[in-house]
This record gives C-alpha cells, structure tokens and sequence, in this order.
C-alpha cells in the first residue's frame, strides 16, 4: 500500500512528553509467588565432592566437556553444584523464577547416554537457564514474571528449546525478567522486576540490573548457570549483560526461531545465547540458529587486524564514557583494528515514533498471545484492569509504564501498526546502512544499549562484550554492531576484542 502513514496526533505528542519524564520509584521488597522448590534436590545436594568443589570459578564449556568426557565430572554433579549455588545466594538476587524439578533426571540421562555413545556436542548436558518469556513444557511454568500467568503451563517447548533439547542441554529452570518483556513498570531501579519473582539485585553492588533479560544475566554472572537465553524487543539482552559483566548476543532477524516466545513486539523480538566468555557465547548460539551455522569457527585472536571499526563517538562522548572510551581505543590497537569515527545521520528523526511502534506491539502482538492463554484477557487495557484489582499482589511496583503504552496505541489500527512497522525498519536500516558506508567500517562500536533501538528494529545484530567498570564501579560493556546477517563476523570481533581486553569483572559472593 503507498498510503501515506497516520498516526493520531494524540498519542505522538504524548509519546514525546512521556520519553522525556521517568517514573518516580520507591523501594519495594516483596515475596516470591512461587518460592523456589528445593525439595526434588534435597538428598542429592547432600552429596559434596572434590569434583564439585573445583567448579568455583565455574569452567567454561570446553573445560567442561573434557572433565565429562574423561570422567572426572558428570552432568549431575555440575547440575547439583549449580542448584547448591542458586539455594545459597539466589533468596537475595532473585535471578530465577522456578527451578526444572526434572534436572536432576536429565542430567542423568545426558550422562548414560555420554557413557553408552559418547557426547553428542559441545552443548550434551550443560545446563542452561531460559528466560521466563520462552515457552517450556510442564512441569515447568511460562509467566513472563506476571501473576496473571502464575499457573501457565505451556503444551510444548519453543521451537530453540527443542533444538537445545536435541543438542543434549538439560534446562535448569526459568530465569526472572523485567515483567512482560519490560513494557509493564521499570520497578525501584532500571528493570529486573516482576510479581512471580519480586526484584532482582544485581551481585556486583548497588547498582541496576537492567532489563528485561535481568534473570538471564545474573544467573550467569553469579555462576549459578553455565549458560542462559534472554530475548530482546530493544536492549534486553545488551543492557543487562553489560551491568553484569557478562557476553550476550542479539542475533540477526530470524536467526533464532521466535516460535513459543511470548510477544512483545514481533518486529524486533529475538531471543539470544548470554555467556561469561564468547566461546560459550558462539556454542549456544550455534545450537539454537535455524541456519545450523559453526559459530565457533569464526574464534579467532586476529579476528580484528586489519579491520576497520566505527566507533560511534559523538554519541558517547559523556564524562562517564571517557574511561570506558580510552579502554576501547587501548584495546583496538593492541588487537591491530584501525579506529574511524562514525555516526549515524539522523536516528532521533528516522525513530521518532518508535514509541509508537512498541505501543502498537503491546496492543496486537501481546495482547493475542495474553488472550491465547487466558481467553478472559482481550486486550491491554483488561490485563491494566485486570492488575488494578489487587494491585498490592498483581502489580507490587506499578504499571505505569503499561498504561502509557495503552495511551500511545488508543486509535491505532493494525494495518498503520504493520505500515509502521515497515517504514521504520526501512529506516533504522538505512542509519546503519549509511554509518557503515559513509565510514568504511566493519563493525560499529558503542557502549551499552545506547543504539539498540536502530540496530534491534533493522534486525541487525548486536554483541557486548565486558569493558570492566566505571568510576562508581559499575560493570559496563562495549556493544558492537554488524551488518545484517554478518553474525559470525561479529562473533569473531567479538572474540577478538575479548581476548585482547580481558575486562570481566566476577562478584564476590560468600
């Protein structure tokens, strides 16, 4: 259709208004609704070996598989030094939502079937923690983190969950978000809340945790998974990782199968690997990708000699990046890149009205996977009204941020919704498209999530790789930026600058 686009004038200059105000927060400490069952693990977490107890720092995925493969390690005993972790430190961090009272089983079977056939892949019986937005068959529970969805369980795994499955991952259990992907409230701090599991905390000090993959993050960081999946709608993968010191990937679109993810935005959504290394990083990814690509191959220390990397740095220039910058700059020249400034021509303009587009998101795409579940919930406005009933359980830190997205998308019709869509993908494409080629470079640099809104809506994918901390000893992490479906080159930059930086930062927990 050539129709010019429409949207009511209403709502856009109230998106505008909205942007610029953030939500007052008040601290809130409530219980889980769901407390973690420990009892299914009780009798094996009795058990304490030397083999367990030399997986503090926990070992990367190839070390673990050598310790499987030569037996000094099985599938059970990494699962019951994770579940012993979580029970330890897990009541004040609250990174997951619901252990899998079958892990112990799964384990198990990966390691008669280690020992009758051998390893089936680098992934065979590794635990991994998904984000509680990614479908899972029962026992296991899918909530999104709301109270509405407490009791769901879902007729069978996501399309990646079944390729893990397949890749002989066992699944430790579902992990805490921002609740509903983010859209509802950002709670006391910047993200990481939601009914089913109360706020999360970060394990590096008083310090956000970002959202809405907050669970996923701090799971990994903290050592009580190996490996997890978060999604992202814009940021939710990078922003959490960079403030728990950990790797995570926002692949490019339909990379990774969004079948049995519940919604927030189709357009941009896209689950992703989250890792304490880009090894682990490049393996997961490797078995959730629908393109069956060996990420792992591209792993190389020299990945970035001779490569041409924009740095996006008149958007970074803050006295709070200038260590973070000087720490890039130091590590590109080590690693042999060639640094060139570049930038984008006009993104305030070209996603002036992303507001837009996600209220449409929570309009349509939410609200029908909501009404699949629980035919009662028709829209966004009944799940507002259907929180506004018991708030102090429903919704413990608001939902503000819900019901700014209900104002956004009064009036807007599905077709503008899918019109819009479009034409902004056509535009955060053409920023990129434009950056890459008016510099000449590679990959584009940032920091954080402070350009995910371009490169999530075009599609493009997007890595963070830890850059230490800043001066308030927050974690902080450099973003890197490829072109469209250029995932394994990104992987190797990726590799590259870790290799030559070597800047995670691990909390000190007791």
């Amino acid at each position: 259709m050539n129709r010019a686009l429409k949207v009511p004038a209403l709502a856009v200059a109230i998106a505008g208004l909205l942007c610029q105000i953030a939500p007052a927060q008040t601290e809130v400490t409530v219980p889980r609704l769901r407390p973690l069952d420990f009892a299914p693990f009780e009798e094996a977490l009795a058990t304490r070996t030397g083999a367990t107890e030399a997986l503090e720092p926990l070992p990367g995925i190839p070390e673990l598989q050598r310790r499987m493969d030569a037996g000094e390690l099985t599938s059970e005993a990494l699962v019951r030094h994770l579940i012993d972790r979580i029970r330890r430190h897990d009541e004040d961090l609250r990174t997951f939502l619901e252990l899998n009272p079958e892990v112990l089983d799964e384990a198990r079977r990966a390691d008669a079937a280690r020992a009758e056939n051998g390893a089936i892949g680098p992934l065979h019986g590794i635990p991994v923690a998904l984000k509680d937005n990614i479908a899972t068959r029962g026992p296991l529970h899918t909530t999104a983190g709301a109270e509405l969805m407490l009791d769901n369980v879902e007729p069978a795994d996501a399309r990646l969950v079944d390729r893990l499955r397949d890749a002989g991952a066992v699944i430790l259990g579902k992990t805490n978000l921002s609740e509903w992907a983010g859209v509802l409230t950002m709670g006391p701090k910047i993200g990481g809340v939601s009914a089913v599991g109360g706020a999360g905390t970060n394990p590096f000090g008083d310090y956000p945790t970002g959202g809405s993959s907050s669970g996923s993050a701090g799971s990994v960081a903290a050592d009580f998974a190996v490996v997890s999946v978060g999604s992202e709608t814009s940021g939710s993968l990078i922003v959490p990782a960079a403030w728990h010191s950990v790797v995570a990937m926002k692949p490019s679109r339909d990379v990774v199968s969004g079948q049995g993810i519940l919604p927030l935005l189709f357009n941009n959504d896209s689950a992703g690997p989250m890792a304490r290394n880009v090894t682990d990083l490049a393996l997961l990814l490797a078995a959730m990708d629908e393109t069956d690509t060996d990420y792992a191959a591209a792993l190389s220390s020299d990945a970035l000699r001779g490569v041409t990397v924009g740095v996006l740095t008149a958007d970074l220039l803050s006295p709070e990046n200038e260590e973070p910058l000087g720490r890039i700059a130091t590590t590109l020249a080590e690693a042999g890149a060639l640094s060139v400034d570049a930038d984008f021509p006009d993104p305030e303009h070209a996603l002036a009205l992303f507001p837009m587009l996600l209220a449409g998101g929570v309009r349509f795409d939410m609200a029908a996977a909501i009404a699949a579940r629980r035919p009662d919930i028709t829209s966004a406005q009944a799940l507002f009204d259907y929180n506004a009933v018991d708030p102090d359980r429903r919704v413990p830190f608001g939902q503000q941020l819900l019901g700014t997205e209900i104002i956004l998308g009064t009036g807007l019709e599905r077709d503008r919704f899918e019109e819009l869509a479009d034409a902004l993908t056509r535009a955060a494409t053409g920023q990129l498209d434009e950056a890459f080629d008016k510099s000449g470079a590679d990959v584009l640099f940032s920091i954080d999530n402070l350009h995910s809104q371009i490169y999530a809506t075009a599609g493009y994918p997007a890595i963070t790789v830890p850059l230490g901390a800043r001066p308030t000893g927050m974690p902080v992490g450099v973003t890197l930026i490829g072109r469209g479906g250029a995932d394994a080159s990104l992987i190797g930059y990726a590799f590259a600058f870790e290799q030559a930086s070597q800047l995670r930062l691990v909390p000190d927990l007791p």
